[in-house]
């Protein structure tokens, strides 16, 4: 089997195998991925090229943290984010559909909120696009996990809807 590195200390061994699974199917399919990430700072991406044999499902990867980014690099309207806030269901969607439109990728995962402080620590909204399909929405209370713990949860939930859009 695949093994998977870099993150592996700190990663529940079933977000491994789910991340192992994913993988396998997406290679089986030849289908790629893009992600679009602010609070999880690109943790995502790289847990999806630190599986070996399979990482080629991975296309590219955007860390947003600012406003600026979301907005210059996903093609996030600045009036959005004022509207709704850089945290919010809109925001998500409309980096996930970004980061699909500015990749070769089938399938993308955006992910935004607030891992260790903000107006609700805990708080994140997920979406994953898929060209042909609705973009799912997730809205995720994790609490007072501290960044760390807020990070783990998040690759939880992004692999449970990537696998759901596969």
């Amino acid at each position: 089997m695949n093994d998977t590195e870099t993150l592996s200390p700190v990663l529940p061994d079933e977000t491994e195998e789910a991340t192992r699974r994913l993988l396998a199917k997406a290679c089986d399919r030849d289908i790629m991925f893009a992600t679009a990430e602010s609070c999880t700072g690109g943790m995502l991406a790289s847990l999806l090229t630190d599986v070996q044999g399979v990482a080629h499902a991975f296309d590219r990867g955007f860390v947003t943290y600012t406003n600026e980014a979301k907005n210059e690099m996903l093609g996030v309207p600045l009036k959005l984010i004022d509207q709704k806030g850089a945290v919010s269901r809109e925001v998500a969607i409309a980096m996930a559909e970004g980061a699909l439109a500015r990749s070769r990728a089938n399938i993308a995962l955006s992910i935004t909120g607030f891992a260790d402080k903000g107006d609700e620590p805990g708080l994140v909204h997920f979406a994953c696009a898929r060209a042909g399909r609705t973009t799912a929405h997730r809205e995720e209370h994790f609490g007072s996990l501290g960044r760390g713990g807020t990070r783990i949860k998040c690759m939880q939930v992004a692999l449970e809807m990537m696998t759901e859009m596969l």
